[in-house]
């Protein structure tokens, strides 16, 4: 069974994480001993901006800014400590000091044409949120290549995140995503995709800042035209909740889970019940690493039929990502590379004939910035199920590869 493409091998998954957990624990153990330094000789400019930027790499952005607001006071001509400065204060959520220091810094005439784009674009986000409205991002457009089965098809992803705060004094914003998949390969194809969905509903940040808790209740409407696993098409409604909580600058704990009905847009009668719950927790080393892990478990119970089909779904995925700055480009959006590995096992129990498939997939990635927000992204993946209905096994294996045009916004 051919999911959307987007990722790729065991090897580079383990080339790619292997090595940054050590080079972390390095940042993490220079900036222990740039701090016993600064006590040492708590005057030195020098290290003062060394801890800062060692601050700002493990994502503690509190200790980075205490310190580059004593720099700053020091040296007020620093143009590169202020642009810090500023992203540090972005970063914990106070745009109107980010963006007082954003304009010191454009206005100082120091800054180079790089220095300048990268200003700017915080300002634009800055002056953004301060009037209370977020909207972000991404469209793709390519091509897909299935090997094993030959197919080639055009490949359309879309997501569209808007958000704008309710004023009230825990910073509740109310939420609206949206998102857009489309994969049509050859003709007569049974790999073809095509679905769309919306969420929607207030998220309440209880702590009031950066980090802490964040509950959103929510309505999910969603239309598919064609399920992997059940081989229909549907438009379903459900209602549910989502809980994110940044515990510090390295972990994030989220969970989700929604209940709804769904319904069969080409076979009538045939409607299901569903519930879905996902439990992920994200490690993030350095600014430009992260490490998420996420489990999920879902059943589709389909009702109003006279021969009743049960479907389970479990499963656990485990991806990394890296952004990075190649030596030969200069602009302001970093690159990326990433990778997953995940398991799924799908149990269907139509009138007491049960099928088990146990599916194994990874891949890898890399989103390379040819033009401020525009890139092209290169996807790996390789997908592997072994299906057992009756004690008869069929085994299926596929290897995509993709290539997507992309804007990010």
């Amino acid at each position: 069974m051919f999911r959307a493409p987007i990722l790729a091998s065991v090897a580079a998954f383990a080339l790619l994480t292997t090595p940054l957990t050590a080079q972390d624990g390095d940042v993490a153990a220079e900036r222990d001993a740039a701090f016993q330094e600064m006590l040492a000789d708590p005057s030195n400019r020098l290290l003062m901006q060394r801890y800062a930027q060692l601050s700002v790499q493990l994502r503690d952005f509190e200790a980075a800014a205490a310190t580059l607001e004593r720099l700053v006071d020091l040296e007020p001509e620093n143009t590169a400590a202020r642009v810090e400065l500023a992203i540090a204060y972005f970063a914990l959520g106070s745009y109107e000091v980010a963006d007082y220091h954003l304009s010191v810094a454009l206005s100082s005439g120091a800054l180079t044409p790089q220095q300048i784009a990268r200003v700017t674009r915080y300002q634009q986000e800055s002056a953004s949120r301060n009037d209370g409205t977020e909207l972000g991002g991404r469209v793709q457009a390519g091509l897909a290549y299935a090997r094993d089965s030959e197919e080639t098809g055009a490949l359309l992803n879309a997501a569209v995140n808007f958000r704008f705060d309710l004023g009230d004094a825990n910073v509740t914003m109310w939420a609206t995503e949206f998102a857009y998949t489309n994969y049509q390969p050859d003709d007569n194809s049974r790999n073809a995709r095509q679905s769309a969905r919306l969420r929607t509903g207030p998220e309440l940040r209880i702590s009031g800042d950066a980090y802490g808790p964040r509950v959103q209740p929510y309505l999910q409407v969603e239309w598919l035209d064609r399920d992997p696993t059940l081989s229909i098409g549907y438009t379903s409604v459900a209602l549910g909740a989502s809980y994110q909580n940044p515990i510090n600058e390295r972990f994030t704990a989220y969970a989700d889970a929604h209940v709804g009905r769904a319904s069969a847009t080409e076979t009538t009668g045939v409607d299901f019940e569903f519930h879905e719950a996902a439990l992920g927790l994200t490690y993030r080393p350095s600014r430009d690493t992260r490490f998420r892990v996420t489990t999920w478990l879902e059943e589709q119970r389909e009702v109003d039929i006279t021969s009743p089909a049960t479907t389970n779904t479990t499963g656990l995925r485990l991806s990394a990502e890296h952004a990075f700055n190649p030596a030969f480009s200069s602009l302001p959006n970093s690159w990326v590379a990433g990778g997953w590995a995940g398991l799924q096992q799908i149990d269907r129990d139509i009138a007491g004939s049960l099928t088990e498939t146990d599916e194994t997939s990874f891949g890898a990635y890399l989103r390379a910035f040819v033009f401020e927000d525009i890139y092209v992204e290169t996807a790996v993946a390789q997908v592997m199920q072994d299906s057992v209905t009756g004690g008869l096994t069929t085994e299926t294996e596929e290897s995509i590869l993709s290539v997507q045009l992309g804007w990010e916004f």
